[in-house]
């Protein structure tokens, strides 16, 4: 029973994180699970996404690092942290940090996304691991490249709030690393 109602707890935060987009009401699902769970890898990576999502810099870090620290096998904290590093123009660190998941648990969310880190930072290796992708799934890698793909990041304007969220992170980031 126990398990079964964790489990629906699950689905209930990656819901609300993926589908919905509350990270606030995600993080709260989480920590339902991590009192009962306290060693639940997946309410840890749904909460790291989150806090992630929510620019809340280093509580996020701590979170995946410590994931990384318990679970070093697992392919999914490198992946948020790959996502983190390319988002604060670590572009090297993001790719090796990719790559590592890649080599860990090589699925479609890490190919489309080293894919897409790889076009964005001008490398024509990109289209390999487009071609990779559909084949893992055809259709979710066409939804993925007409819904998601960035062609043109110089045509992308962020709206004032995503703005200030930017500034924010690059600000707590770069205090943390002077520490």
């Amino acid at each position: 029973m126990k398990e079964d109602n964790i489990l629906q707890m699950l689905n209930e935060a990656r819901l609300l994180r993926n589908v919905i987009g509350d990270q606030k009401g995600a993080i709260k699902e989480c920590d339902k699970i991590l009192r009962i769970e306290p060693e639940n890898r997946d309410a840890m990576l749904v909460k790291a996404g989150a806090l992630k999502e929510l620019g809340k810099v280093e509580e996020f870090t701590e979170l995946a690092n410590g994931i990384i620290k318990k679970w070093p096998e697992h392919w999914e904290a490198y992946y948020l942290l790959s996502l983190f590093c390319f988002m604060m123009n670590e572009d090297d660190k993001a790719l090796e940090l990719m790559q590592h998941s890649i080599k860990l648990d090589e699925n479609f969310n890490n190919v489309t996304s080293y894919a897409h880190i790889l076009y964005l930072t001008g490398s024509h290796d990109y289209a390999q691991y487009i071609e990779k992708a559909k084949s893992m799934d055809r259709k979710r890698a066409e939804n993925f490249m007409k819904n998601i793909w960035i062609w043109d990041v110089g045509s992308i304007k962020p709206s004032f709030l995503q703005t200030l969220k930017a500034v924010g992170i690059a600000r707590k980031y770069k205090e943390m690393k002077k520490k």
